[in-house]
């Protein structure tokens, strides 16, 4: 599949996947990677694009050499700088991305929905908790805007989080906010995304984002 990189001034260096089958009469919607503390992720997610583009999504990720975790000048970056830039990418729809964050990743998608719904599609978790800087596994945010954005969490039976979201699925959907949480039998706080039924749940949430306006 076709990659091009980049690195804008005041943005985060990128690797981003798009197939040549989306053009701008038919651009592909983006899924931007948020990687966990201690590893940019590459290994994990990239060999994903080719299934991301079957479904009719570009991936962002981005390559990085020390890894500490997401701050939010980092996050401004890449809001900021970086999805700016691939905006402008022929064949791209980078307005509203679906965010995929894993562990710290996942805390971060949280934390950017929280604070900016209206600009995210959709939020896939791997390993994350239900914990914000302002809200909880009992106390979501509770707008319209954030009910719009469906929430899948994807997380490890054996995880120290799992139990958290199992009272978020309560307590979450009771407050109108649409969302999913799967748990991985025998797995803990690691990635998910590793056999063909994770897979294939996570594809099929994209494929109803995809029918969606």
């Amino acid at each position: 599949m076709p990659t091009r990189t980049g690195a804008p001034e005041n943005g985060l260096p990128y690797r981003l996947f798009v197939s040549g089958k989306a053009t701008p009469d038919h651009p592909h919607r983006l899924v931007v990677w948020l990687h966990p503390t201690g590893t940019d992720g590459l290994t994990l997610v990239e060999p994903l694009a080719d299934a991301f583009a079957t479904q009719g999504y570009a991936l962002l990720t981005f390559p990085r050499e020390h890894v500490q975790g997401w701050s939010g000048a980092d996050a401004n970056r890449v809001m900021l700088g970086t999805l700016p830039e691939v905006a402008r990418v022929p064949g791209v729809d980078a307005e509203r991305p679906v965010l995929l964050g894993f562990s710290a990743g996942a805390q971060m998608a949280l934390e950017l929905w929280a604070a900016r719904p209206d600009a995210f599609r959709a939020l896939v978790l791997i390993a994350g908790a239900p914990r914000l800087s302002r809200g909880d596994e009992y106390n979501p945010p509770r707008s319209a805007a954030h009910a719009r954005v469906p929430l899948l969490s994807f997380i490890g039976e054996l995880d120290g989080s799992a139990p958290l979201w199992r009272t978020a699925l309560e307590s979450w959907r009771a407050a109108g906010l649409r969302l999913d949480s799967r748990e991985v039998p025998g797995q803990g706080h690691t990635w998910l995304l590793v056999r063909p039924h994770e897979q294939t749940e996570l594809f099929q949430f994209l494929a109803e984002l995809s029918r969606g306006p």
